[in-house]
């Protein structure tokens, strides 16, 4: 009789332990899966953001996701209606380029509501386009390849 309840609250304990687990991994996974973005630039037909978590480093560059937030709905190639789009940049520190790698618009602002239309393109295919100064592209270049990034 001990024995048959030394079983029942050991599998009782293991079932409870896997909850825990289960629901530890769904919250840890569902945290990271929203972004954090930071603020690079705004501007009164537009408002740039970052996600500084997702920045990778590659040797001299940055590999980064930038947000736009439209003041005024456009609409995509497709005609489609977007609010805002997401943008993977490659940023080369050290020759003040970047590469656009993949863009995807959204129906409402901050990256929200349905995908509308993307494009992705082959890394190797991309030209690079100079950063220039003043732009979110500047901000966003500085921010990435600053000294604390690249120790980081």
């Amino acid at each position: 009789m001990v024995t048959l309840l030394k079983i029942e609250v050991v599998m009782l304990f293991r079932a409870v332990a896997v909850c825990v687990f289960i629901f530890g991994l769904l919250l840890g996974w569902s945290s990271s899966a929203r972004a954090e973005w930071s603020e690079l630039a705004k501007e009164p037909e537009a408002q740039y953001f970052f996600d500084k978590e997702a920045v990778m480093p590659v040797h001299v560059s940055r590999y980064a996701w930038v947000l736009t937030n439209l003041a005024k709905a456009e609409t995509t190639p497709t005609g489609e209606p977007y609010a805002s789009y997401m943008i993977r940049l490659r940023v080369y520190c050290k020759t003040d380029m970047v590469a656009r790698l993949s863009i995807s618009y959204f129906d409402k602002a901050m990256g929200k509501g349905r995908e509308v239309s993307s494009e992705d393109l082959q890394e190797w295919r991309n030209r690079e386009t100079p950063i220039r100064p003043n732009t979110y592209m500047a901000a966003l270049k500085k921010e990435v390849c600053s000294a604390k990034q690249v120790a980081g």
